[in-house]
Protein backbone atom coordinates (compact mmCIF):
# COMPACT_ATOMS: atom_id res chain seq x y z
CA UNK A 1 0.00 0.00 0.00
CA UNK A 2 1.63 3.06 -1.19
CA UNK A 3 1.91 6.30 1.11
CA UNK A 4 -0.57 8.67 0.87
CA UNK A 5 -0.71 12.27 1.31
CA UNK A 6 -4.50 13.55 2.28
CA UNK A 7 -4.92 17.42 1.27
CA UNK A 8 -7.96 18.84 3.05
CA UNK A 9 -9.10 21.49 0.54
CA UNK A 10 -12.35 23.49 1.50
CA UNK A 11 -13.32 24.80 -2.02
CA UNK A 12 -10.61 25.81 -4.57
CA UNK A 13 -11.23 29.66 -6.21
CA UNK A 14 -10.01 29.91 -9.97
CA UNK A 15 -8.57 33.03 -8.53
CA UNK A 16 -5.44 31.17 -7.95
CA UNK A 17 -5.00 30.21 -11.05
CA UNK A 18 -2.91 33.51 -11.33
CA UNK A 19 -0.65 32.64 -8.57
CA UNK A 20 3.02 32.26 -8.99
CA UNK A 21 3.22 27.88 -8.93
CA UNK A 22 4.98 28.18 -5.53
CA UNK A 23 2.67 30.62 -3.86
CA UNK A 24 -0.13 28.48 -4.37
CA UNK A 25 -0.17 26.98 -1.20
CA UNK A 26 -2.49 23.93 -1.95
CA UNK A 27 -0.63 22.83 -5.17
CA UNK A 28 3.05 23.66 -3.61
CA UNK A 29 1.85 21.20 -0.29
CA UNK A 30 0.99 18.43 -2.58
CA UNK A 31 4.07 18.95 -5.18
CA UNK A 32 6.72 18.48 -2.04
CA UNK A 33 4.37 15.54 -1.07
CA UNK A 34 4.92 13.99 -4.19
CA UNK A 35 8.69 14.47 -4.30
CA UNK A 36 9.03 12.89 -0.87
CA UNK A 37 7.31 9.76 -2.41
CA UNK A 38 4.05 10.02 -1.34
CA UNK A 39 0.90 9.52 -3.60
CA UNK A 40 -0.41 13.17 -3.40
CA UNK A 41 -4.42 13.18 -3.35
CA UNK A 42 -6.84 15.99 -2.67
CA UNK A 43 -10.47 16.21 -0.93
CA UNK A 44 -12.46 19.36 -1.99
CA UNK A 45 -15.96 20.06 -1.55
CA UNK A 46 -17.79 21.20 -4.91
CA UNK A 47 -15.09 22.46 -6.37
CA UNK A 48 -12.85 19.49 -8.13
CA UNK A 49 -13.62 20.66 -11.22
CA UNK A 50 -12.09 24.55 -10.78
CA UNK A 51 -8.93 22.85 -9.38
CA UNK A 52 -8.32 20.37 -12.05
CA UNK A 53 -8.26 22.90 -14.39
CA UNK A 54 -5.57 25.40 -12.48
CA UNK A 55 -3.12 25.54 -15.43
CA UNK A 56 -0.33 24.50 -12.75
CA UNK A 57 -2.56 21.60 -11.87
CA UNK A 58 -0.38 17.55 -12.00
CA UNK A 59 -2.58 15.74 -13.23
CA UNK A 60 -1.21 13.14 -10.92
CA UNK A 61 -2.54 14.80 -7.99
CA UNK A 62 -6.04 12.56 -8.10
CA UNK A 63 -8.78 14.66 -6.67
CA UNK A 64 -11.85 13.71 -4.53
CA UNK A 65 -15.07 15.98 -5.03
CA UNK A 66 -17.84 15.47 -2.02
CA UNK A 67 -20.67 17.51 -1.66
CA UNK A 68 -22.42 16.82 1.92
CA UNK A 69 -20.99 16.44 5.55
CA UNK A 70 -21.33 12.42 5.35
CA UNK A 71 -19.28 11.92 2.24
CA UNK A 72 -16.58 14.01 3.70
CA UNK A 73 -16.81 12.09 6.49
CA UNK A 74 -16.55 8.70 4.62
CA UNK A 75 -13.11 9.93 2.18
CA UNK A 76 -11.91 10.84 5.59
CA UNK A 77 -12.13 7.28 7.01
CA UNK A 78 -11.35 5.63 3.75
CA UNK A 79 -7.76 6.84 4.06
CA UNK A 80 -7.28 6.88 7.39
CA UNK A 81 -7.73 3.33 7.55
CA UNK A 82 -4.81 3.71 5.27
CA UNK A 83 -2.85 5.42 7.46
CA UNK A 84 -2.53 8.39 5.32
CA UNK A 85 -0.90 11.40 6.26
CA UNK A 86 -3.83 14.54 6.90
CA UNK A 87 -2.65 18.24 5.43
CA UNK A 88 -5.48 20.09 6.48
CA UNK A 89 -5.22 23.62 5.58
CA UNK A 90 -8.09 25.82 6.59
CA UNK A 91 -10.08 27.39 9.79
CA UNK A 92 -13.24 25.87 9.34
CA UNK A 93 -15.49 23.52 11.93
CA UNK A 94 -14.82 20.59 9.42
CA UNK A 95 -10.83 20.66 10.08
CA UNK A 96 -11.81 20.30 13.95
CA UNK A 97 -12.99 16.73 13.03
CA UNK A 98 -10.08 15.23 11.28
CA UNK A 99 -7.70 14.34 14.14
CA UNK A 100 -10.43 12.93 15.89
CA UNK A 101 -10.65 10.19 12.96
CA UNK A 102 -7.18 10.38 12.12
CA UNK A 103 -3.63 9.36 13.69
CA UNK A 104 -1.88 11.36 11.44
CA UNK A 105 -2.42 14.99 11.06
CA UNK A 106 -0.58 18.47 9.95
CA UNK A 107 -2.87 21.33 10.38
CA UNK A 108 -2.52 24.98 9.31
CA UNK A 109 -4.83 27.89 10.04
CA UNK A 110 -3.71 30.48 7.17
CA UNK A 111 -4.79 32.73 9.78
CA UNK A 112 -3.68 33.64 13.26
CA UNK A 113 -3.85 31.42 15.76
CA UNK A 114 -5.22 34.58 18.28
CA UNK A 115 -9.14 33.98 18.32
CA UNK A 116 -11.61 37.24 18.92
CA UNK A 117 -13.13 35.45 22.01
CA UNK A 118 -12.12 33.71 24.94
CA UNK A 119 -14.71 30.65 24.31
CA UNK A 120 -13.01 30.40 20.88
CA UNK A 121 -9.53 30.38 22.07
CA UNK A 122 -10.21 27.76 24.59
CA UNK A 123 -12.23 25.48 21.84
CA UNK A 124 -9.39 26.19 19.53
CA UNK A 125 -6.56 25.49 22.16
CA UNK A 126 -8.15 21.72 23.10
CA UNK A 127 -8.47 20.75 19.09
CA UNK A 128 -4.55 21.69 19.00
CA UNK A 129 -3.84 18.87 21.38
CA UNK A 130 -5.10 16.03 19.33
CA UNK A 131 -3.14 17.29 15.83
CA UNK A 132 0.05 15.65 15.56
CA UNK A 133 1.50 19.06 14.09
CA UNK A 134 0.61 22.75 13.54
CA UNK A 135 2.36 24.56 11.18
CA UNK A 136 2.75 28.25 11.41
CA UNK A 137 3.68 30.95 9.62
CA UNK A 138 6.42 33.01 12.20
CA UNK A 139 7.64 33.02 15.62
CA UNK A 140 5.14 35.28 17.09
CA UNK A 141 2.23 32.86 16.39
CA UNK A 142 4.82 30.05 18.12
CA UNK A 143 5.51 32.32 21.16
CA UNK A 144 2.09 33.01 21.39
CA UNK A 145 0.40 29.25 21.22
CA UNK A 146 3.35 28.64 23.78
CA UNK A 147 1.93 30.79 25.98
CA UNK A 148 -1.58 28.79 25.59
CA UNK A 149 -0.20 25.82 26.74
CA UNK A 150 0.21 24.00 23.39
CA UNK A 151 3.20 21.56 23.32
CA UNK A 152 6.05 23.39 21.61
CA UNK A 153 7.03 20.33 20.00
CA UNK A 154 4.31 19.83 18.23
CA UNK A 155 4.90 23.67 16.59
CA UNK A 156 6.84 23.84 13.49
CA UNK A 157 6.73 27.66 11.85
CA UNK A 158 7.23 26.73 8.29
CA UNK A 159 5.96 29.90 6.09
CA UNK A 160 4.56 29.93 2.79
CA UNK A 161 6.90 30.53 0.04
CA UNK A 162 7.29 34.50 -1.69
CA UNK A 163 8.13 33.89 -5.43
CA UNK A 164 11.50 36.52 -5.37
CA UNK A 165 11.76 35.11 -9.32
CA UNK A 166 8.47 36.84 -10.39
CA UNK A 167 8.08 39.82 -7.72
CA UNK A 168 11.61 41.97 -8.28
CA UNK A 169 12.51 45.62 -7.80
CA UNK A 170 12.42 46.78 -11.19
CA UNK A 171 12.47 50.67 -10.27
CA UNK A 172 14.76 51.33 -7.86
CA UNK A 173 14.74 55.20 -7.35
CA UNK A 174 12.36 56.16 -4.90
CA UNK A 175 11.85 59.81 -6.43
CA UNK A 176 10.57 57.92 -9.79
CA UNK A 177 7.88 56.21 -7.56
CA UNK A 178 4.49 57.66 -6.23
CA UNK A 179 0.62 56.75 -4.82
CA UNK A 180 -0.26 54.53 -2.78
CA UNK A 181 -1.34 50.86 -3.49
CA UNK A 182 -3.35 48.25 -2.13
CA UNK A 183 -3.26 44.44 -3.72
CA UNK A 184 -5.27 41.05 -3.00
CA UNK A 185 -9.20 40.17 -2.35
CA UNK A 186 -10.81 42.81 -1.99
CA UNK A 187 -13.27 41.50 0.87
CA UNK A 188 -14.74 42.69 4.23
CA UNK A 189 -12.02 41.04 6.69
CA UNK A 190 -9.40 43.55 4.78
CA UNK A 191 -10.93 46.47 6.18
CA UNK A 192 -10.14 48.38 2.94
CA UNK A 193 -12.42 50.90 4.34
CA UNK A 194 -9.96 52.04 6.67
CA UNK A 195 -7.67 52.47 3.97
CA UNK A 196 -9.36 54.34 1.81
CA UNK A 197 -10.44 56.84 5.31
CA UNK A 198 -7.02 57.43 5.56
CA UNK A 199 -5.86 58.38 2.00
CA UNK A 200 -8.47 60.91 2.42
CA UNK A 201 -6.67 62.31 5.27
CA UNK A 202 -3.85 62.04 3.50
CA UNK A 203 -5.31 64.16 0.25
CA UNK A 204 -6.07 67.09 2.12
CA UNK A 205 -2.74 67.41 2.46
CA UNK A 206 -1.29 65.99 -0.82
CA UNK A 207 -3.96 66.90 -3.30
CA UNK A 208 -1.72 65.13 -6.37
CA UNK A 209 -1.70 61.63 -4.63
CA UNK A 210 -4.12 58.56 -5.92
CA UNK A 211 -4.65 55.45 -4.85
CA UNK A 212 -4.31 51.77 -6.93
CA UNK A 213 -6.73 49.27 -5.85
CA UNK A 214 -5.65 45.74 -7.11
CA UNK A 215 -7.77 43.09 -6.65
CA UNK A 216 -11.31 41.14 -7.31
CA UNK A 217 -13.23 43.87 -5.41
CA UNK A 218 -16.16 41.32 -3.04
CA UNK A 219 -16.77 43.97 -0.33
CA UNK A 220 -20.26 46.33 -1.65
CA UNK A 221 -19.09 48.63 1.03
CA UNK A 222 -15.88 49.44 -0.73
CA UNK A 223 -17.98 50.26 -4.15
CA UNK A 224 -20.12 51.98 -1.86
CA UNK A 225 -17.73 54.15 -0.09
CA UNK A 226 -15.55 55.04 -3.92
CA UNK A 227 -18.70 56.46 -4.85
CA UNK A 228 -19.53 58.83 -2.35
CA UNK A 229 -16.26 60.19 -2.13
CA UNK A 230 -15.26 63.22 -2.84
CA UNK A 231 -12.02 62.34 -3.89
CA UNK A 232 -12.97 58.84 -6.14
CA UNK A 233 -11.66 60.42 -9.32
CA UNK A 234 -8.12 59.52 -7.47
CA UNK A 235 -9.33 56.42 -6.40
CA UNK A 236 -8.26 53.98 -9.08
CA UNK A 237 -9.68 50.29 -9.11
CA UNK A 238 -7.96 47.86 -11.62
CA UNK A 239 -9.40 44.73 -10.40
CA UNK A 240 -7.52 41.23 -11.09
CA UNK A 241 -4.16 42.10 -12.67
CA UNK A 242 -1.38 39.05 -13.96
CA UNK A 243 2.02 39.00 -12.89
CA UNK A 244 3.14 40.34 -15.73
CA UNK A 245 0.84 43.63 -15.22
CA UNK A 246 0.83 43.24 -11.61
CA UNK A 247 4.56 43.40 -11.25
CA UNK A 248 5.02 46.64 -13.00
CA UNK A 249 2.16 47.95 -11.74
CA UNK A 250 3.82 47.69 -7.80
CA UNK A 251 6.77 49.13 -8.91
CA UNK A 252 5.21 52.28 -9.81
CA UNK A 253 3.77 52.85 -6.42
CA UNK A 254 5.41 54.30 -3.63
CA UNK A 255 3.69 52.54 -0.15
CA UNK A 256 1.45 49.22 0.13
CA UNK A 257 -1.28 49.63 2.62
CA UNK A 258 -2.76 46.59 4.34
CA UNK A 259 -5.43 47.01 7.41
CA UNK A 260 -6.85 43.49 7.73
CA UNK A 261 -8.51 42.32 10.31
CA UNK A 262 -6.48 39.25 10.88
CA UNK A 263 -4.10 37.23 8.31
CA UNK A 264 -2.25 34.38 8.30
CA UNK A 265 0.76 35.43 6.16
CA UNK A 266 -0.40 37.40 3.12
CA UNK A 267 1.98 36.76 0.82
CA UNK A 268 0.65 39.74 -1.30
CA UNK A 269 2.22 41.95 1.52
CA UNK A 270 5.78 40.60 0.99
CA UNK A 271 5.31 40.69 -2.56
CA UNK A 272 4.99 44.07 -2.38
CA UNK A 273 8.07 44.28 -0.25
CA UNK A 274 9.90 42.44 -3.52
CA UNK A 275 8.67 44.89 -5.65
CA UNK A 276 9.71 48.02 -3.76
CA UNK A 277 6.75 49.36 -1.71
CA UNK A 278 7.58 50.54 1.58
CA UNK A 279 4.67 48.52 4.27
CA UNK A 280 2.17 50.51 6.25
CA UNK A 281 0.57 47.57 8.27
CA UNK A 282 -1.99 47.02 11.25
CA UNK A 283 -0.64 45.80 14.58
CA UNK A 284 -1.43 42.17 14.03
CA UNK A 285 0.81 39.07 14.93
CA UNK A 286 1.15 37.93 11.00
CA UNK A 287 3.48 40.94 10.72
CA UNK A 288 4.57 42.59 13.82
CA UNK A 289 6.78 39.94 14.80
CA UNK A 290 8.25 39.70 11.39
CA UNK A 291 8.56 43.40 9.69
CA UNK A 292 9.18 44.71 13.20
CA UNK A 293 11.55 47.78 12.65
CA UNK A 294 11.08 47.87 8.72
CA UNK A 295 7.47 48.94 8.41
CA UNK A 296 5.05 51.42 9.98
CA UNK A 297 2.20 49.85 12.26
CA UNK A 298 -0.91 51.05 13.15
CA UNK A 299 -3.98 49.49 15.07
CA UNK A 300 -6.61 48.43 12.84
CA UNK A 301 -9.23 50.66 12.90
CA UNK A 302 -7.26 54.06 13.07
CA UNK A 303 -7.07 55.47 10.00
CA UNK A 304 -5.67 58.50 11.26
CA UNK A 305 -2.66 57.04 12.86
CA UNK A 306 -2.27 55.06 9.16
CA UNK A 307 -2.40 58.24 7.43
CA UNK A 308 0.26 59.90 9.86
CA UNK A 309 2.02 56.63 8.56
CA UNK A 310 2.05 57.26 5.07
CA UNK A 311 2.43 61.07 5.48
CA UNK A 312 5.80 60.63 7.45
CA UNK A 313 7.13 57.91 4.97
CA UNK A 314 6.48 60.69 2.13
CA UNK A 315 8.48 63.06 4.28
CA UNK A 316 11.23 60.46 4.93
CA UNK A 317 12.20 59.30 1.62
CA UNK A 318 15.58 57.81 3.48
CA UNK A 319 13.34 55.95 5.62
CA UNK A 320 11.76 54.14 2.60
CA UNK A 321 14.79 53.18 1.41
CA UNK A 322 16.51 51.42 4.55
CA UNK A 323 13.16 49.95 5.01
CA UNK A 324 12.87 48.58 1.53
CA UNK A 325 16.65 47.38 1.88
CA UNK A 326 15.96 45.41 4.78
CA UNK A 327 12.84 43.85 4.06
CA UNK A 328 14.39 42.73 0.42
CA UNK A 329 16.96 41.01 2.55
CA UNK A 330 14.83 39.68 4.94
CA UNK A 331 12.36 37.82 2.51
CA UNK A 332 14.64 36.56 0.46
CA UNK A 333 16.66 34.58 2.70
CA UNK A 334 13.74 33.15 4.81
CA UNK A 335 11.09 32.79 2.48
CA UNK A 336 12.41 31.53 -0.82
CA UNK A 337 11.33 28.27 -2.45
CA UNK A 338 14.84 26.48 -1.25
CA UNK A 339 14.37 27.15 2.43
CA UNK A 340 10.93 26.98 2.74
CA UNK A 341 10.84 23.24 1.05
CA UNK A 342 13.10 22.05 3.32
CA UNK A 343 11.46 23.15 6.13
CA UNK A 344 8.31 21.77 4.75
CA UNK A 345 9.87 18.40 3.61
CA UNK A 346 11.52 18.11 7.17
CA UNK A 347 7.86 18.49 8.48
CA UNK A 348 6.01 16.51 6.59
CA UNK A 349 8.60 13.38 6.79
CA UNK A 350 8.58 14.20 10.62
CA UNK A 351 4.81 12.95 10.86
Amino acid sequence: MSNKFVSIIWGYSTHMYGFAPEENYHLHALKIAKELGFEPWAIVKGSKENMEKDPNFDKEIRVINYNNFFQFIFYVLKFSFQNSLFYVNSYEWQSFIIPFLTRRTIFMAHTQPKRKTKAKQIFQNFIYIFFKAIRLNNETERDFLIKEKINPKKLFVVPLVVSNNIFKLTNSEISNRKDLVYFGNITAKKNVLTILRAFEKVKETLPEIKINLIGNMWDENIKDFISKSKFKESILTYGFLPNEELVPELNKNLIYLNSSLDEGQCVAVYDAALSGCALCLPKIMSFVGVFKDSALFHDIYDHEALAQNILYYIEHPEIIKKHNEENIKMITENYSIECVETKMKELFLKI
